[in-house]
């Protein structure tokens, strides 16, 4: 047996981990804090069976293969304990007639690094637009439970107006998915106060606080997590608030169902990591709709614009068919907007219209779509209208303007095209404006 060299006395007392290996890679000596970080006695355990390295693409290779067991590779390597999951870089040293190995517990550096490696290629997708928002969270919730130490189950749920609604989940019921519940309930789940909440900061809570912050859930939502969420059996409970520009979008929970201290001091900055890239991921899809919405919106009036009367056309058209009732439309052309331009200024124009587009929305029903295609022109589209009640419709509208509008309708057929339509109800508008004398 190969003795050590006497000079790794002075490591005995060192931090950092060190191990000295004889030739056949098997462990001679070891200093205190290498049993800490290792947490078994090495003596004569060969260090390749117990790390494995890690390739580029953050997958295990098997140990046999490992680089510490080759000759001349073992500089940098990267190394996954298997037993808790702990990271370490490794790096050795010839000395003596063996070799000398630090470690360094890289464990809070690497899991942060994979949370923001993992949802910038998540990101990436939104980029390319190649999976929706809902498939997108659900990613970045299983890259959560995975990377975030000590997680074993996980729901997303993204903020709707007043309510929130459970969008992924890990770990628990499928059934959990589509639930809405009121926002106050989310904040009472949380618990950590509304300066907290808006902050982003992350919370954990465990054992008896989670039974009783989930007894404080009322009615249809209680039993939802009774019976889908495993709510019993959560021992420790981290809550990230996804926050853009101070608006929480969606919450983010990851769970311990095995031990009220399964959680490190490592877990709460890390799913903290994936709270920020989700909001980025959020923000994307927010700007992305919105740049849709600009694209299909007047600017002026907020009704849709040409474009998105062309989308919208042949979805109303086969609805029609689909459910056998009777569409119209209905074209208006506000009379006179050039002489109100030049007399009172174009503000008092554009009132005048914005007048017009909020009549046409107010007497609207559900079905009904309303468009400006062009200066002072404008078109609705009225399900379950039938034509001969059109005219009804259009007196209602004038009857809450103070200008003049002309119209005209048409009934819709299943097979006629848009360019039709708009021949025929332009038409019956001109046949409607007032004769000149």
């Amino acid at each position: 047996m190969t003795p050590p060299p006497a000079q790794l006395q002075v490591l005995f007392g060192s931090p950092q981990g060190a191990v000295w290996l004889d030739k056949r890679g098997r462990v001679r000596w070891y200093n205190p804090a290498a049993q800490a970080l290792l947490g078994q006695d090495l003596m004569g355990v060969s260090l390749s069976k117990l790390l494995s390295p890690y390739d580029a693409s953050r997958r295990p290779v098997p140990r046999e293969h490992s680089a510490l067991a080759a000759e001349g590779a073992a500089q940098g390597l990267f190394a996954l304990i298997h037993v808790d999951q702990r990271w370490f870089q490794v790096s050795c040293h010839p000395l003596g007639e063996g070799r000398l190995c630090l470690l360094a517990d890289i464990t809070d550096l690497e899991q942060q690094a994979m949370a923001y490696r993992t949802t910038l290629e998540v990101l990436s997708g939104l980029v390319r637009q190649e999976e929706n928002l809902a498939d997108l969270l659900r990613q970045v919730l299983e890259t959560a439970v995975a990377v975030v130490p000590g997680c074993d189950a996980g729901s997303i749920s993204l903020r709707e107006g007043d309510s929130f609604r459970f969008v992924a989940q890990v770990g628990f019921d499928e059934a959990l998915i589509g639930h809405f519940f009121p926002a106050d309930l989310e904040l009472l789940w949380y618990g950590e106060g509304e300066t907290a909440w808006h902050l982003g900061r992350p919370r954990l809570i465990r054992g008896s606080e989670i039974q009783q912050r989930s007894a404080a859930q009322a009615g249809e939502l209680a039993e939802l997590l009774k019976k889908h969420g495993r709510v019993r059996e959560i021992q420790a409970s981290i809550c990230v608030p996804v926050v853009l520009q101070g608006e929480v979008l969606a919450t983010i929970n990851l769970d311990n169902l095995r031990n009220p201290d399964g959680f490190p001091p490592e877990a709460l900055p890390i799913a903290q990591a994936f709270g920020i890239q989700t909001a980025g991921l959020l923000y994307g899809q927010l700007a992305r709709k919105s740049l849709t919405s600009q694209a299909l919106t007047d600017p002026l009036t907020g009704l849709g614009n040409r474009r998105a009367l062309e989308d919208a056309f042949p979805k109303l058209q086969a609805q029609a068919k689909r459910l056998g009732l009777p569409l119209t439309m209905l074209y208006w052309d506000m009379d006179g907007l050039k002489r109100l331009n030049d007399t009172q200024g174009h503000a008092a124009g554009d009132q005048a219209l914005k007048r017009l587009a909020d009549s046409l929305q107010a007497f609207s029903r559900q079905g009904d779509a309303a468009f400006r295609v062009g200066g002072d022109e404008f078109v609705s589209l009225h399900l379950n209208l039938p034509v001969s009640e059109a005219q009804e419709l259009i007196e209602r509208v004038r009857g809450n303007l103070q200008v003049r509008v002309s119209a005209g309708s048409a009934a819709i057929d299943p097979e006629m095209s848009l360019e039709e339509a708009l021949f025929q109800t332009d038409a019956a508008m001109y046949r409607d404006k007032p004769r000149q004398r």
